[in-house]
């Protein structure tokens, strides 16, 4: 307990040093330069430099810490009997079972969030904040992870509810629907995200560049994607990351800029980069990859019925009278994540795959290799990923290809096609 406690003193220090720290001075009245292609983006692949090296090699730390903290907490409120004792204070309040379960989530989802809040800020905000990304003050940030815990509060106490309920009602044969439900949220949240959820945090408006949006427009009909508008989005207000996507499912469907993408990348970085984007909807990966969640999770949650009632037999001092009863929460939580994590390199192969795809389909709808090469050298240098990373942290961790192999295979599509659009369209 000595190190949790001097961590706290620290992590304020830490919170406190960012949120005061001055902006880095910019020039009054010098425009901003037009932003070009990468020099030379045909020539192998460039060096790591130390800050991509360590921000990149932080962030793989970082996500076994992020695991391990989660199921530390998790088998804390467990195994020590406080998820019964849960339970418990809110019997006190209600006896009603969709009440009850509803209650439950609510104050464990408060608990999980004040667990988990201390390595949050360091990840999302301090350590952003070092390497020159975060753009918010701490109030600011903070302000989001409250908007975000309001919806976390309100969508899992409606998703649990019901998953108890059939718990409640189907017995030993309850994962069936229960991962039918959980698959047909994941459709739904894929679905209203982009309309209701994203314009919680950010401001969406029609790109304001008519030329660059004519572009995309006209490549995306050739492409068949029935879209009548791209939006930019002021992502800057949170992060300098750069990034682009085409989201959303059963008519939702949005193309989106984040504004630093545009003012850092040229148009033709620009267009490959959404080309990629809109394989994406052309190749039906968003559906492939629910097909490919929704057996992952059926199979999980298989696991999860016969090793947490395994688990309840062996263990009554735990204090969780069934599985029907809101205290086993945390314990199916606990299961399903290490399930998770040990699935989770087969999840990233599947995406890489897709995405090497996209890759192809974004160059061949532009026909511009060159400013694929660029793109992804610029991304490194802007966003501090490393392009040479072991094979193995790509096989285990990466849900993308790494961008050297992006750049190599951008690289090798000129030597063997030619760069036809960089010799039309000269910058």
């Amino acid at each position: 307990m000595r190190h949790v406690a001097s961590f706290w003193p620290a992590l304020i220090l830490a919170v406190l040093a960012a949120a005061i720290a001055a902006p880095p001075a910019v020039a009054a009245d010098e425009p901003p330069a037009a932003p070009e292609l990468v020099e030379n983006a045909l020539d192998g692949v460039p060096p790591d430099e130390a800050r991509m090296e360590s921000y990149s090699h932080g962030r793989y730390v970082l996500r076994l810490v992020d695991f391990l903290w989660g199921v530390a907490l998790l088998s804390v409120i467990v195994f020590s009997g406080f998820s019964g004792y849960l339970q418990r204070v809110v019997e006190k309040a209600t006896l009603r079972p969709n009440l009850k379960v509803a209650l439950y989530v609510v104050l464990f989802t408060l608990i999980s969030f004040a667990g988990t809040f201390p390595l949050s800020v360091y990840r999302g905000y301090v350590r952003e904040k070092a390497y020159g990304f975060a753009n918010q003050t701490f109030p600011a940030w903070l302000g989001d992870q409250g908007k975000e815990l309001a919806l976390g509060v309100v969508i899992q106490a409606l998703f649990f509810t019901v998953l108890y309920l059939a718990i409640r009602r189907l017995g030993r044969r309850w994962w069936v629907a229960g991962a039918a439900l959980a698959i047909a949220f994941l459709v739904l949240l894929l679905a209203v995200g982009p309309v209701f959820i994203a314009p919680l945090f950010n401001k969406f408006e029609p790109l304001k560049d008519a030329a660059l949006r004519g572009d995309i427009l006209a490549m995306a009909h050739a492409q068949g994607i029935p879209a009548d508008e791209v939006y930019q989005v002021d992502a800057s207000r949170q992060s300098e990351h750069n990034n682009a996507y085409v989201a959303g499912l059963l008519g939702t469907q949005r193309i989106v800029l984040y504004d630093t993408l545009l003012r850092k990348f040229s148009p033709r970085e620009i267009k490959v980069v959404m080309g990629h984007e809109m394989g994406h909807h052309v190749l039906n990966h968003i559906w492939k990859f629910v097909a490919f969640l929704s057996i992952v999770i059926l199979v999980g949650f298989v696991l999860v019925d016969r090793l947490s009632r395994r688990i309840l037999v062996r263990r009554p001092a735990l204090g969780i009278a069934a599985l029907s009863e809101p205290a086993s929460l945390p314990l199916l939580l606990l299961v399903l994540s290490v399930y998770m994590f040990v699935t989770g390199p087969a999840a990233a192969t599947f995406s890489r795959t897709m995405e090497h795809r996209a890759d192809i389909f974004g160059i061949e709808a532009t026909r511009d290799p060159v400013a694929a090469a660029s793109a992804f050298i610029k991304f490194g240098r802007l966003d501090l990923g490393e392009y040479h990373v072991h094979p193995w942290i790509e096989a285990l961790l990466f849900d993308h290809p790494s961008l050297g192999s992006r750049i190599r295979f951008a690289q090798d599509y000129a030597r063997r096609h030619g760069t036809a659009a960089a010799e039309a369209d000269p910058m």
